[in-house]
């Protein structure tokens, strides 16, 4: 009796198969859900920095005279001596897109604000080259690829005076093109955007040039 009640070997294991697949996709399930989940929180982790820094800049630029006490943030581990200050801030009224600008790059200071890759600091003679990430979303330089020739990008400096610049030119460059950083600028004030294409593995260039006085 009990060899009839008894499932034969193969439907036994059959079962153990199909049940040993469930427990991995719920598993792969609750470990992508995870990973969503801590994602969205440190990207609005780092967006709550970035605003910070830009009320903070906002409240000391109104504040000040003719100097300005950068912001240092401390507590973020870098490989050069220098600690990293806020020396702008960058508006983009067309993206809804306003941050601070930190005075160099590193991988920490990329995740919370755009950072001065290479150049003068804003709103000085030269090109200001400025990097951003790119998170598919809202977020940083995510759709500077949208600017259109003409359009209008801000640029504030460590006194709160603001400069127009007019975009002329946006492409895409391979990551080995380093000639979007070129300083030759013939005596004019340029800003240069760059991020991520992360699909084509490009890099997305915007250039814009100081507007001329009417």
């Amino acid at each position: 009796m009990n060899q009839i009640l008894q499932l034969p070997y193969h439907k036994k294991n059959k079962k153990n198969i199909l049940y040993f697949l469930f427990s991995i996709s719920l598993f792969i399930v609750f470990l992508t859900l995870f990973y969503f989940i801590i994602s969205r929180w440190l990207e609005n982790k780092n967006s709550k920095i970035s605003d910070n820094f830009s009320d903070t800049y906002q409240i000391l630029s109104n504040y000040s005279n003719q100097t300005f006490d950068p912001i240092y943030y401390s507590s973020l581990s870098s490989t050069t001596e220098t600690k990293p200050s806020v020396i702008g801030k960058i508006e983009i009224s067309k993206l809804n897109l306003s941050y601070p600008i930190f005075s160099f790059t590193s991988d920490d200071l990329l995740k919370i604000s755009p950072c001065r890759l290479s150049g003068p600091f804003p709103n000085q003679v030269g090109n200001l080259c400025i990097a951003g990430h790119n998170y598919d979303n809202n977020k940083f330089f995510s759709q500077i690829s949208l600017l259109k020739a003409n359009d209008t990008i801000m640029i504030y400096d460590q006194n709160n005076v603001g400069i127009s610049y007019e975009v002329y030119k946006i492409q895409e460059v391979n990551s080995s093109d380093l000639s979007p950083l070129s300083q030759d600028t013939n005596g004019e004030k340029e800003i240069t955007l760059i991020t991520c294409n992360n699909q084509s593995k490009k890099r997305v260039i915007v250039k814009a040039k100081e507007k001329a006085s009417d």
